[in-house]
């Protein structure tokens, strides 16, 4: 068996054609990001203040029973898919995620 594996950070660059991030101020109601362009393949996702709880299976996170959580500092590539299908709510406070878009 044959593998190739690539370190994806190193693969990806800054979307082109003025696609700029997008910051989520994420409260107490259900909060969905933008859908991704064309050109977009990941993004960027970075939990700037406060934890956020994430679903993606378009469940409405409102606690630990339904959500994932995402402590205030987490960063991470997310494939657009996964973006485009996150739903996010405040953890332990007002909070803002920042996603910034990528292309490989």
């Amino acid at each position: 068996m044959n593998a190739f594996v690539i370190n994806l950070e190193n693969q990806l660059a800054p979307t082109a054609n003025s696609v700029t991030a997008e910051e989520l101020s994420v409260g107490a109601s259900v909060v969905t990001p933008e859908a991704q362009n064309a050109l977009t393949s990941h993004v960027w996702v970075s939990v700037k203040t406060k934890s956020v709880y994430v679903t993606f299976d378009g469940t409405d996170p409102v606690d630990a029973s339904a959500g994932i959580l995402l402590a205030a500092g987490y960063n991470g590539i997310w494939s657009k898919r996964l973006i485009n299908a996150a739903r996010f709510i405040q953890g332990d406070g007002a909070a803002v995620v920042r996603i910034e878009p990528l292309s490989d």
